[in-house]
């Protein structure tokens, strides 16, 4: 590379793209006889067969086989996943919390959620699609991808794969898992408000405190919010994706303005929730993906990290510690 940079200081014009050109695919060429070198010596070093390359060309380790469906293009997934750099081991990416302290970007995506992982299947990078479609559900796999087949950046990657389930129609699937975790949890149609979210209160305050949430107010409220995940058996609310932290959150109702206190976001149903609410009062309420972040989820607007996942059901547990009228009102 040295000697390629000094002689194009005396080189005329005319030949001064042709051997910049030149230097530039020796280099690429040394990188990629240095890319398989690496992918060479990890095969040999962990007695993975050459025979386990695919067609596609990556590498794929199957140490579970599963026994469901596999994935087609448009399908949803749910799946556990580690993905890190072959030469180093260091983590690239990774959904497994107990990882986090290993991963250095960690400390900026610090709203990522952790657990099971649901995504669009077909729409990640070609090695990371295929390795996923020669898998079932209940599937363990290892996938060593080349860069060809991943960022073509000369730099190959491992991943840890779990398929846990295949979703074929979002909605269907989520209205199924709505349906469980109501009749599991006693929710009926009396529960219900305006036909939009499910409501029901752990505590009634009482009856003498009649202040209710008006527009305009400020709120104090605790809360706790959970995901429905519906790829477990019974259908489980126990991953907390997020909460009011040390102090209450304080919020304008009928605006978007938080005074202090954090939430990722406020969807549609916490505020259908309020309206039913008053000082003092408990509840437990469910929120259908089209009352909460829809179709898309929501994503990190600087990092486009996932927060919430798309067509996901939620479940808050809500306090109102204190409504404030405005003064004069």
């Amino acid at each position: 590379m040295k000697s390629c940079m000094q002689h194009w200081l005396f080189i005329a014009p005319l030949t001064l793209l042709w051997l910049t050109t030149g230097c530039v695919n020796d280099d690429l060429e040394e990188a990629k006889k240095e890319e398989n070198k690496i992918i060479g010596e990890y095969l040999t070093a962990n007695g993975i067969a050459e025979d386990t390359k695919t067609e596609g060309g990556i590498y794929f380790i199957e140490d579970v086989v599963g026994t469901g469906i596999s994935p087609l293009t448009d399908n949803y997934v749910f799946i556990n996943y580690t993905g890190r750099y072959l030469e180093t081991n260091e983590i690239r990416e990774t959904n497994n919390e107990q990882l986090k302290d290993e991963w250095p970007a960690a400390q900026t995506f610090t709203n990522l959620l952790y657990g099971p992982t649901k995504l669009l299947f077909g729409y990640s990078i070609p090695g990371f699609n295929e390795g996923l479609s020669l898998m079932k559900e209940g599937g363990k796999a290892r996938l060593i991808i080349p860069s060809n087949k991943a960022y073509y950046d000369e730099t190959p990657l491992i991943y840890e794969i779990e398929l846990i389930k295949v979703v074929k129609n979002p909605v269907a699937y989520e209205d199924s898992v709505v349906t469980e975790y109501l009749n599991a949890n006693g929710f009926t149609t009396d529960n219900r408000i305006d036909t939009l979210v499910w409501f029901k209160e752990t505590l009634t305050p009482d009856l003498a405190d009649t202040v209710t949430v008006e527009p305009g107010d400020t709120v104090f409220i605790r809360f706790e919010g959970r995901l429905v995940d519906g790829f477990s058996n019974p259908v489980d609310d126990s991953r907390v994706f997020d909460s009011n932290g040390s102090e209450p959150l304080k919020y304008v109702y009928g605006t978007s303005k938080v005074v202090s206190g954090s939430i990722l976001q406020i969807p549609a149903g916490f505020n259908v929730a309020l309206d039913s609410m008053r000082n003092g009062t408990h509840a437990t309420v469910v929120i259908p993906y089209t009352q909460a972040f829809g179709e898309d989820g929501l994503v990190n607007s600087i990092h486009n990290y996932v927060m919430i996942p798309p067509y996901q059901t939620l479940v808050y547990d809500i306090v109102v510690e204190e409504i404030r009228h405005p003064a004069g009102k």
